[in-house]
């Protein structure tokens, strides 16, 4: 009897390993009969067997290699990788069920307020779970470029509604898994934090925020020309600031008509790839 209860413990526990984030179906064995008899889940999903009875009953399913032998008060469960409908039986006693097995039509959707974002704002994912349901859960994954994957689980609210506000700090794709189901990958690019100010009469402060210091790096100093725009008359050397690795600066001294506008470029082969190119605010000489 040990050997036939491990025998069955082993069946179970490898029929959920193949579908641990699946739905699942719950079925009661009483001295009656299945109760339910008959469940529906979808492929992927797994029906779970709790022997609700005092003496030993067996679950086979037809047409599957799924074979329980549970003790009262012991539960099982198989998984149902195809649709289809499978027969059951408890051989011991001539109970009988089905399980309904229809495609997986599970999806998750996901969309951000933003695609394209300044360093230290934050961004909201938000999206609707095929259920519609309260309650249900969603795992976030979050890929920043060159960084470590990570995960949030966030919940369901209304309608199968959910939303998670995120702060990436360098370029990250962003996915949303649900049971069984993935999101498209929404890419979320990030700006570094560029500001211009006038420090003197003729000299002013380039400040750059990002996660990892621009030190070194080489940033564009324009001025506004009627019918051409922004135009770069010179360049500065962004210098590192101590014990701030995520803040670069760099002085400059020009000599500019009064009410010229003047704004920082820094160009994408100067960002890395990391970064998409950005600019500061323009001020007025």
């Amino acid at each position: 009897m040990r050997k036939l209860l491990l025998a069955a413990t082993a069946v179970a526990v490898l029929a959920i390993g193949s579908s641990a984030l699946a739905g699942s179906a719950g079925v009661k064995i009483t001295g009656t009969g299945f109760d339910p008899a008959t469940v529906s889940v979808q492929s992927g999903d797994s029906v779970n067997w709790t022997n609700s009875d005092n003496v030993r009953h067996e679950v086979k399913v037809t047409g599957s290699s799924c074979t329980l032998s549970l003790e009262p008060a012991q539960s099982g469960s198989c998984a149902f990788s195809s649709a289809g409908t499978f027969a059951y039986t408890d051989p011991s006693s001539g109970f009988s069920g089905t399980v309904s097995v229809a495609p997986n039509s599970r999806s998750v959707s996901l969309t951000s307020s933003r695609t394209l974002n300044i360093f230290g704002d934050a961004v909201t994912l938000s999206g609707t779970v095929s259920s519609k349901a309260a309650g249900e859960k969603v795992t976030v994954f979050s890929r920043p470029a060159g960084l470590p994957e990570s995960q949030t689980i966030v919940t369901t609210t209304t309608g199968g509604n959910w939303s998670l506000q995120v702060q990436p700090r360098v370029k990250t794709g962003y996915q949303a898994q649900y049971d069984t189901a993935s999101s498209p990958q929404v890419t979320v690019s990030i700006r570094p934090r560029i500001t211009l100010q006038k420090v003197g009469r003729h000299q002013y402060l380039i400040v750059v925020l990002s996660a990892r210091s621009m030190a070194g790096k080489l940033v564009n100093v324009t001025r506004w020309l009627p019918g051409r725009g922004y135009v770069t008359f010179r360049t500065a050397t962004l210098q590192a600031i101590p014990r701030t690795p995520t803040t670069s600066d760099a002085y400059f001294t020009t000599f500019v008509r009064p009410g010229t506008k003047l704004r920082i470029f820094m160009p994408a082969n100067q960002v890395g790839t990391d970064y998409f190119e950005g600019h500061s605010n323009f001020i007025v000489n």
